[in-house]
């Protein structure tokens, strides 16, 4: 079995515990023909010495690049470094600690060899440690950027950038690269890749094991730096959309921009790093980037219909209410 060439990507840092169980799934794929691309983005732990004998097994059985940063530079750039130095037409993103399962790469290029024409391939995700659940319901194949778009902002695939293969050209001709210095950089990069894309294909076999190892509630322990770069990404979302509205295309439904108002504001809510003022200021400026948001040419459910009657209130009574809805809801689980 020879078939497409594909460069797994992983980038290092602060994964010893955990970058020998990643190359040790990596070495035990099915398919053969692969080039493994390490980053190692300056760690300051111990995890390319761990790497070191799996590096040695991977290398007897594929071609083995490891790209040194001179200082740390984030994920991003360590993914971007990466892309940089794939030789291959498809390449496959994972973190350092999670694993692939055996027949991984080989379920994928199956369906980017059945479905020539798709830009990206998708498999589904095993969840350890979390109850997160998000199922992949897209259709096998589909097609027209339009379709791949509509899925994307209703849910029907996920929004982490691993776990799929990419055509490199696909990257490269439309500058999907990750952008550097920003956290949450997937839910920008997966909405970049759902308003390019032409074609994709879909594996629903768990090919990735995605492993939540925080102690504790995520939402609860971000920073402020967090949520200023997340109300980054919701501007350049609405700013996109607002584009396509105004040149008459609606793929985008309006209640996708109310979800992604009111996640913002759920995160803030449950928020116990950031300041109340800060909160209300980041509120304030995410509800003025939805000021310019097209209004809904369609009815709303009731649910929407109060989203829009909230949003248009000052952020102290959208927090108040925000918070009221979730300790409602944590009172009837």
């Amino acid at each position: 079995m020879n078939g497409l060439k594909v460069s797994i990507i992983i980038p290092v840092y602060n994964v010893a515990l955990y970058i020998a169980d990643c190359l040790r799934s990596v070495y035990a794929q099915t398919y053969p023909s692969l080039e493994i691309i390490l980053v190692n983005d300056a760690t300051p732990d111990d995890s390319m010495t761990q790497a070191v004998p799996w590096i040695e097994k991977l290398q007897e059985r594929y071609e083995v690049k490891v790209v040194n940063h001179p200082r740390n530079r984030g994920l991003s750039a360590a993914r971007n470094t990466g892309m940089e130095a794939a030789t291959a037409d498809w390449v496959y993103f994972m973190d350092s600690d999670d694993e692939i399962t055996p027949s991984c790469i080989e379920l994928l290029v199956k369906q980017a060899e059945k479905y020539p024409d798709v830009d990206f391939v998708i498999g589904d995700i095993k969840y350890v440690g979390t109850a997160w659940n998000f199922p992949l319901i897209c259709d096998t194949y589909v097609r027209g950027n339009e379709n791949i778009l509509r899925d994307y902002t209703t849910y029907k695939w996920y929004m982490m950038a691993v776990n799929r293969l990419y055509r490199k050209s696909y990257l490269l001709q439309n500058s999907l690269f990750f952008k550097e210095g920003l956290l949450h950089e997937d839910e920008l990069y997966s909405f970049q890749i759902a308003t390019t894309a032409q074609a994709m294909a879909t594996v629903y076999e768990e090919t990735y094991i995605y492993k939540v190892r925080s102690c504790g509630s995520i939402t609860a322990g971000r920073k402020l730096k967090n949520f200023e770069d997340m109300l980054s990404i919701l501007r350049e979302k609405y700013a996109y959309i607002l584009k396509q509205y105004r040149a008459g295309i609606h793929i985008i439904p309006f209640t996708y921009g109310l979800d992604c108002f009111y996640n913002y504001a759920v995160a803030l809510v449950m928020n116990k790093q950031v300041r109340q003022v800060d909160k209300i200021r980041l509120l304030f400026d995410a509800k003025e980037a939805f000021k310019s948001f097209p209004p809904c040419r369609k009815q709303l459910s009731l649910k929407y219909e109060i989203l829009t009657w909230l949003f248009k209130q000052s952020p102290r009574f959208i927090l108040w209410s925000v918070k009221l809805r979730q300790a409602v809801s944590v009172q009837k689980e």
